[in-house]
């Protein structure tokens, strides 16, 4: 089984933290600057960003692991923060492409996106938040090559 995780200081707890509930802090100034203190905004609030993790589609991938002998990738990325949870994606149904993303306002990044059949599953990035190094997102995509060809 060949293995590729992101350096474990790119995504310890308080960096997941800050990163996930930056945008949280964001819309409860806002919100208790027009409206004040408001227990139902803020609680429908919270409601809908736990939602919004949980239905987020665009997973950052912590670790890769290509099982040549059950011809599986296993993707792994965190669910709501604290949970770990793992993809497997038979060869057969692995796609991916490289391309630049755009993430807010900022400069396009380079990402390589992981799919199951035409489904997002999830993505390595080059650069902003959870980056991985250039010489193993090449590696990964090497190794993509030789399973999609």
């Amino acid at each position: 089984m060949e293995k590729f995780e992101l350096p474990l200081s790119e995504y310890t707890i308080g960096k997941r933290l800050w990163q996930e509930l930056s945008f949280l802090l964001l819309l409860l100034a806002i919100f208790l600057f027009f409206v004040g203190l408001n227990v139902v905004y803020f609680t429908a609030t919270i409601i809908m960003y736990v939602l919004l993790l949980s239905l987020k589609r665009n997973r950052i991938i912590v670790q890769v692991d290509f099982n040549s002998e059950e011809r599986e990738v296993y993707l792994h990325y965190f669910y709501l923060i604290f949970f770990k949870r793992r993809e497997i994606i038979p060869y057969q149904n692995l796609n991916y492409k490289m391309s630049l993303k755009r993430f807010g306002f900022g400069a396009a990044t380079p990402t390589l996106e992981l799919f199951k059949e035409k489904i997002l599953v999830g993505e390595i990035r080059k650069e902003g938040k959870w980056k991985w190094q250039e010489e193993t997102i090449e590696q990964i995509n090497q190794k993509l090559k030789t399973i999609c060809e």
